[in-house]
């Protein structure tokens, strides 16, 4: 091989290697960056309750939370004429607290995260008023 072809082939070489060992290490920082971001939305989710009717002075719905999830997401649609109050208790509907809130008598979806990581379990969603109320109720879990 001539020497001139012997340099232009080490520069075509050398350039390859230099764009390979950059390739490499820009996509392993993108995926870091990436993963270390926080998620506005959880990766997985599992609905538990989809659009359960309820009505009446007081309800109380039980979901679980398994193995792998720990976020909570509720959403109520109050569709009688009263705001009604509601409360999400751990273990039982006389358990810790972990939620409450009261839903306007508006007809829209009112939606409400638990931002701490819960344990698994049994939980309970109670619902209550003193007039009757009406509407439904949706819970997903996220992990």
């Amino acid at each position: 091989m001539k020497p001139g072809r012997k340099i232009i082939v080490a520069g075509l070489v050398s350039a390859v290697i230099i764009i390979l060992i950059y390739n490499f290490t820009s996509n392993s920082e993108e995926r870091l960056v990436k993963e270390n971001e926080p998620r506005s939305t959880p990766a997985t989710t599992l609905t538990v309750i989809n659009n359960e009717d309820f009505a009446g002075t007081t309800n109380t719905h039980r979901f679980d939370i398994p193995a792998g999830f720990s976020y909570v997401k509720v959403s109520f649609k109050n569709t009688g004429s009263k705001h009604f109050t509601f409360t999400i208790n751990e273990g039982s509907t006389s358990g810790t607290a972990i939620k409450s809130g009261i839903v306007s008598a508006d007809g829209e979806a009112h939606t409400y995260f638990i931002d701490k990581a819960l344990s698994t379990g049994w939980y309970y969603v109670s619902t209550s008023s003193a007039q009757g109320m009406s509407g439904a109720l949706d819970v997903s879990l996220g992990n």
